[in-house]
């Protein structure tokens, strides 16, 4: 059997963003766990609101520094970043 010739010309496809800003909140999540672990250690008294207010902020925070690399990577790639709104012409 012979190989099919792969094509080499075509551009790579870019990286999907939801793919980017959820990673962004599940390593945002892992460091909270991690921030809740040392937070237990040290003061012997942390509880589960602890543990969610810390999981839940890392999160978001994650998310949001994924979305904006991810944003600046998309733009440097030349694609839109915002919607195409029609504008009418006279």
């Amino acid at each position: 059997m012979a190989k099919q010739p792969t094509n080499a010309s075509a551009p790579p496809q870019p990286p999907s963003r939801w793919r980017i800003v959820l990673t962004g909140v599940v390593v945002g999540a892992l460091w909270g766990a991690v921030m809740w672990g040392i937070n237990a250690g040290i003061h012997h008294a942390a509880n589960g609101m602890v543990f969610v207010y810390l999981v839940l902020t890392m999160a978001m925070i994650g998310g949001g520094v994924a979305a904006i690399f991810g944003a600046v990577g998309v733009r440097r790639s030349g694609q839109n970043l915002g919607p195409r709104v029609r504008r009418r012409t006279k």
